[in-house]
């Protein structure tokens, strides 16, 4: 009887370290798969929006941003807005203009009459940015000008520049 506790006994471990090493070999042999975000995985560039003071409130601001939206998500470029407060004039917008500037942004789209005015006096101190004008007079200034005829349009030729900044 003293053998066949012996022999059981064995058997008993012999199994447990079969199990155990089963166990280690699989866990070795799983292919490792990155865990899933949890918050999107933003590109690093930025497209930012300058607005008057009407912020997203009115138009072409409004349709700017849809279509700086729209780009967001089709291509997880990140997008930020910033209006013009205080006084409504191309020399008290500038400053808010050179705030978007120095945050690196990778595009900058100015909606309306102002915003447009403010970038077009502070875009040489900016060169390496792209600019977008939708409304406004670039005044001859190197920008990409966007069919402000609807705010279909503008959403659209916003979309396009924003994904292409990508």
């Amino acid at each position: 009887m003293h053998r066949a506790l012996t022999d059981r006994r064995t058997l008993i471990v012999a199994g447990a370290l079969a199990a155990v090493l089963a166990a280690l070999i699989t866990w070795l042999a799983w292919p490792d798969r990155p865990p899933a975000p949890r918050e999107r995985q933003y590109k690093a560039t930025t497209a930012c929006l300058l607005t008057d003071d009407h912020d997203l409130a009115g138009e072409p601001a409004k349709a700017a941003w849809d279509g700086m939206q729209d780009a967001s998500l089709a291509t997880l470029i990140k997008v930020q807005h910033l209006a013009i407060s205080g006084p409504q004039t191309a020399a008290n917008g500038l400053t808010y203009y050179n705030t978007l500037g120095v945050q690196h942004c990778t595009v900058i789209i100015a909606a309306g009459d102002v915003p447009v005015a403010a970038m077009t006096l502070g875009i040489d101190t900016f060169p390496a940015i792209r600019h977008v004008a939708v409304g406004g007079d670039p005044k001859g200034k190197a920008v990409s000008v966007v069919d402000d005829s609807s705010p279909a349009s503008i959403r659209s030729g916003v979309k396009a520049l924003v994904a292409a900044a990508a």
